[in-house]
């Protein structure tokens, strides 16, 4: 998979699972590419290359674009590939359970 691709299937992959609002910002910051903003004050949730005006990320979330991509599956395959180290995550956990909040609804 080329690289495009693999960017194109991460910004879909984040339009799917951050589809409703959850009071946050999170950076998704692979380590082949350029990191995804998700602004979830916004609703729905506004996703960009650029920074939101409050630049700082409540949660930054590490890994290659495949496993990221992959993670955003659900809230369930997130939770597997962090238990497993694939993903790391910094900053705010509680933003992963207003996200998990928002899938259940």
């Amino acid at each position: 998979m080329s690289r495009a691709e693999t960017k194109n299937e991460l910004l879909d992959a984040a339009k799917t699972f951050f589809a409703a609002s959850f009071d946050g910002i999170v950076k998704l910051n692979p380590d082949d590419d350029a990191a995804l903003w998700v602004n979830g004050f916004k609703s729905p949730p506004e996703i960009s290359y650029t920074a939101p005006e409050k630049s700082e990320p409540d949660c930054v979330w590490h890994g290659a674009s495949e496993t990221l991509q992959q993670a955003l599956f659900s809230v369930r395959s997130f939770e597997s590939a962090y238990i497993s180290g694939r993903v790391t995550v910094s900053g705010d956990m509680s933003v992963l359970a207003r996200i998990a909040n928002t899938e259940e609804n």
